[in-house]
């Protein structure tokens, strides 16, 4: 008897269609966000009458509908453009791929060579680059030489561009193009970002020349949620397929974190396959309970922490193992100045140069949106609190996680397990 041989899963049991639940399922529609998308059109409808484009910021948290939004939108720009004879060539990446300036640009070259993502309308007949080795004003020489066999009019989707943090280089050089006669055509830059201040850490220079519009898409509303996996169930499940409560209990804890409809979409999907699988071995069940979900919500933050905390780059992971180490210690929720001042510490013993305070504080930033860690007065932001920086996550997850990441740099922190031992025997 082959391992597939008993055809139980081939029943049908509570999934229909799994596909419409998958993270790159792209609705005929974006839902719930009209009005955004209506101003977002506002934003991008001159270029049919040949007028230049503002560069556009887009902010909100992961999840929102940002690049949706852009990915739905700038397509059809671009064919209506063309029918008004107006050429448009589209060119986007992902920072948070690259992290610094220097490797965004190189990114920015190899996608123009070798596309790779949806809008990218470039495909130069070119090598690519390696990603080290060349000197910064080489590599920016090679962007405006690939831009300028472009169309008259280009856009650049600069998708999680906070990830750049302070290193707004690139920034700068796109935006002082034209000036300095590096590129002909017309350029705008639509910038994606998850942090609603990076704004205000640009350098004046680069604020001076940006000369943004900002557009925000605030976090869903349970209500938006609710109607949103209302929607997908119906094309995912087979009728009848998911108890009372069910979906408004997805809405409830994606709407409860950040708002996401990934994350709430996420949720249900978990939950379907935990009740799918339970319905195959136990022939007995019938449709996705509010435990399913429960237990499908344990199941993604664990996973999700434990990934991301093994992928961390290098400082990022470093500013990490600070603020685990005040955990231990009982010393958190921390200002940004205490973890800054352990950071260096461990920095230094691990032979780096810390990053700026700047640097470090953008790090603490992009884990709270991961959720690896929270800001326990971001809701008090402006009014003269100070941030403050706690795990979001139990920290013997973290420790573990730490230990698992891939470079195998740190390998053993059995000490700090002992450490927050003795504090919680001492709380007690």
């Amino acid at each position: 008897m082959g391992y597939f041989d008993d055809d139980g899963f081939l029943d049908e049991h509570i999934i229909k269609n799994r596909s419409v639940l998958k993270p790159e399922y792209k609705p005929e529609k974006l839902e719930e966000r009209d009005e955004e998308l209506e101003e977002y059109v506002k934003l991008l409808r001159p270029l049919l009458k040949g007028w230049d484009l503002d560069n556009i910021f887009l902010y909100g948290h992961s999840g929102v509908g940002k690049t949706v939004a852009t990915r739905t939108l700038l397509p059809d720009l671009r064919d209506t453009a063309e029918e008004q004879d107006i050429n448009v060539d589209l060119l986007e990446i992902n920072c948070s791929s690259a992290n610094t300036s220097y490797q965004s640009t190189i990114e920015l070259i190899n996608e123009a060579r070798s596309p790779e993502y949806p809008l990218t309308t470039l495909n130069l007949d070119k090598p690519e680059l390696s990603k080290t080795g060349y000197p910064a004003e080489q590599v920016y020489e090679e962007l405006f030489d690939d831009l300028n066999e472009a169309a008259d009019n280009i856009i650049l989707i600069l998708d999680e561009v906070n990830t750049l943090g302070s290193d707004s280089e690139l920034l700068y050089q796109l935006t002082r193009s034209q000036t300095m006669h590096k590129l002909e055509a017309e350029l705008c830059i639509i910038g994606i970002s998850n942090d609603f201040n990076f704004r205000d850490d640009l350098p004046a220079r680069v604020k001076d020349t940006l000369c943004e519009t900002e557009l925000h898409f605030p976090a869903y509303e349970q209500n938006d949620l609710v109607s949103i996996l209302s929607r997908r169930a119906e094309q995912a499940f087979y009728d009848g397929s998911t108890e009372s409560g069910v979906i408004e209990l997805c809405a409830a804890l994606a709407s409860r974190d950040r708002g996401s409809a990934r994350q709430a979409i996420r949720l249900l999907r978990k939950a379907a396959e935990l009740a799918e699988n339970q319905a195959v071995e136990t022939d007995n069940l019938d449709s996705i309970t509010e435990q399913h979900v429960r237990d499908a919500e344990e199941i993604i933050e664990r996973k999700l922490v434990t990934t991301g905390i093994r992928n961390l780059t290098t400082h990022r992971k470093y500013v990490l193992l600070a603020v685990t180490n005040l955990a231990a210690q009982g010393n958190t929720p921390a200002q940004t100045r205490d973890i800054y001042e352990y950071y260096q510490t461990v920095a230094r013993e691990f032979g780096r140069d810390p990053l700026t305070r700047r640097g470090a504080h953008e790090h603490l930033l992009e884990m709270c949106d991961n959720g690896i860690l929270k800001n326990v007065n971001r809701d008090q932001r402006g009014r003269g609190r100070p941030n403050k920086y706690k795990l979001d996550t139990p920290l013997e997850t973290v420790i573990d996680a730490l230990e698992q990441e891939e470079d195998g740099e740190i390998d053993n922190l059995d000490d700090l397990r002992n450490q927050a031992d003795r504090q919680t025997r001492l709380g007690e």
